[in-house]
């Protein structure tokens, strides 16, 4: 039985919980993390990787904020989570500073300045086959539609075929791919492909 669920804004007090949570999205078969591998890489003198990510998340500096991020709240728990801002084109400069293992996926965004992008979207190994992925998406697309947009863009590894399934029968359309970065932080070797839904 699927427990009962609401669908509401990320909170502050949330914020380590929160990066618990969307590092699933860029984790597969064989690894621990994207976000993780780059929290890690910024800690220092012993510090828990996931406290850096959710000092960032508890920010409202940057796009990667938990003021950007909705969940699904299932018996008491968090279950999924979705990040989805505005994308812009970031500059060359911006673009040199940028981790090699995450550029690809700032080339793909960068074709979409002033859309609706969904960053990223998890659904927490115990609660996976619920229908929360599902759910948040939908979720995601009807915030879009409210702030006035008419697509949705998102990014997925081809091979999480999970992921795209869901994708495409939700009315996802390939646009564009590129191919995934040869690293052991990366979950899929591959392509990272661009995605759009007329909304």
């Amino acid at each position: 039985m699927t427990p009962s669920h609401i669908i509401r804004d990320a909170r502050l007090e949330e914020a380590r919980e929160l990066a618990e949570l969307v590092n699933y999205s860029g984790s597969g078969p064989n690894t621990n993390g994207i976000d993780l591998a780059n929290w890690s890489n910024q800690a220092k003198n012993g510090e828990d990787p996931f406290d850096i990510g959710a000092a960032i998340i508890a920010s409202d500096k940057d796009y990667y904020t938990y003021k950007n991020m909705r969940v699904v709240e299932a018996s008491g728990k968090l279950a999924a989570v979705s990040m989805s801002y505005v994308a812009w084109k970031r500059t060359p400069e911006e673009m040199e500073k940028i981790s090699k293992n995450f550029r690809v996926f700032k080339e793909l965004t960068n074709t979409i300045p002033g859309e609706y992008y969904l960053d990223s979207l998890a659904v927490h190994p115990k609660f996976r086959g619920c229908g929360y992925g599902e759910a948040i998406l939908v979720d995601t697309e009807i915030l879009a539609k409210d702030r006035g947009f008419d697509a949705i863009h998102l990014l997925v590894f081809d091979n999480n075929i999970p992921a795209v399934r869901m994708y495409e029968k939700n009315g996802y359309r390939l646009l564009c791919s590129r191919p995934a970065p040869i690293d052991p932080d990366i979950p899929y070797t591959g392509n990272v492909s661009l995605y759009k839904k007329n909304l």
